[in-house]
């Protein structure tokens, strides 16, 4: 193992705080579905005592990737990170061959054709009229899931649509670090060519925001360009927003107040706003029972608030959100925010 990865493992003090923010424990309790529980399995294996064998190998995967243990760790240990790192070196054949750019493909055209049939006429886009016109060049940064289950993007400015390769987040996370700095390299050469990439996937956002080298001057999420607009609502609605974990507390609350200002809206916070929705990429797929406990626990907070709409800026997170309206039985509507935005609000000024 790399030295600087052994050093991290054994920094850990197994103080306890990530269990207090871990999502997947919550659901869980079991000390090896918490970041404490898996450095101590790795220390065996460092230490010769243990071998990385299936148990290990599910427990590393038992990991939403929303880095509430590092943001809560004293000694600031990044474990997505680690975890990425130690699939890496120990990732099997076959392993690398269910993580290839050719399987995610796959599953991108399964999750497209599967939206296809949902919506078999299309889903209803209202096109902004009177954009801004800029002397800025702009690109939209599209997810691979974004357009199937949020809807087609537009925003009160005009933009080019350019083909992004994936940010790659989802090699990553799965120990794929060769093709993740493969389509990181791509896309860094894009973005060059660009004076602002807007966003409006909240995951995307993050990793490309945190690519080493990226000019953060140019990396922009889609709200911004909502801040100083005068907006109405086509119909009065209470509203409340799901935070995905992957943008910050300051970008939460600026989603907040653009939505607080709306005129026709009202907007009610969340309990435990923060607080994962469970899904993670398609760590649904892999663990849907602990999937379903934190989804089902979401929307049993957003309907203390007595909204009509759940909102989030999150592919997955949309997901997990209409996944435990149904298991709840509930009424209540969710939509991407920027869906939401271009066909319930009214730019006025």
């Amino acid at each position: 193992m790399d030295k600087e990865l052994v050093k991290d493992i054994v920094n850990c003090s197994r103080c306890g705080l990530c269990m207090d923010v871990c999502p997947v424990y919550k659901a869980k309790r079991t000390e090896t579905s918490v970041s404490r529980g898996k450095f101590l399995q790795l220390l065996g294996i460092i230490n010769k005592k243990l071998k990385f064998d299936r148990r290990v190998k599910y427990n590393l995967d038992l990991c939403l990737g929303c880095k509430k243990c590092k943001a809560a760790c004293p000694s600031d240990i990044d474990a997505v990170k680690i975890f990425a790192q130690i699939k890496s070196e120990f990732n099997s054949p076959f392993d690398n061959f269910l993580n290839s750019a050719i399987i995610f493909k796959i599953k991108m055209l399964a999750l497209r054709i599967f939206y296809k049939l949902k919506y078999p006429f299309g889903r209803k886009a209202v096109k902004i009229k009177n954009k801004k016109e800029t002397s800025l060049k702009i690109a939209h940064f599209e997810g691979c899931a974004t357009r199937s289950v949020c809807g087609k993007f537009d925003a009160p400015f005009k933009f080019v649509n350019e083909k992004f390769e994936c940010c790659a987040l989802p090699f990553y996370v799965k120990g794929r670090l060769d093709i993740y700095e493969k389509y990181k390299k791509r896309n860094l050469n894009k973005i060059s060519k660009y004076d602002k990439v807007v966003f409006d996937c909240a995951t995307c956002y993050d990793t490309v925001l945190n690519y080493e080298g990226v000019d953060k001057s140019k990396i922009v999420y889609f709200t911004d360009f909502y801040k100083q607009k005068k907006l109405k609502a086509v119909s009065p609605l209470i509203v409340s927003f799901h935070k995905p974990c992957h943008i910050d507390n300051e970008k939460f609350f600026e989603i907040e107040d653009i939505l607080s200002n709306i005129e026709g809206i009202t907007y009610k916070r969340t309990e435990k706003y923060d607080e994962c929705c469970g899904f993670g990429g398609d760590f649904f797929t892999r663990h849907i029972n602990t999937a379903s406990i934190l989804s089902k626990e979401k929307i049993e907070n957003v309907l203390k608030t007595n909204a009509d709409v759940v909102l989030t800026t999150c592919p997955t997170c949309l997901w997990s959100l209409k996944y435990g309206i149904k298991l709840t039985n509930s009424k209540i509507h969710a939509f991407d925010l920027a869906y939401f935005l271009h066909n319930f609000v009214e730019i006025i000024d």
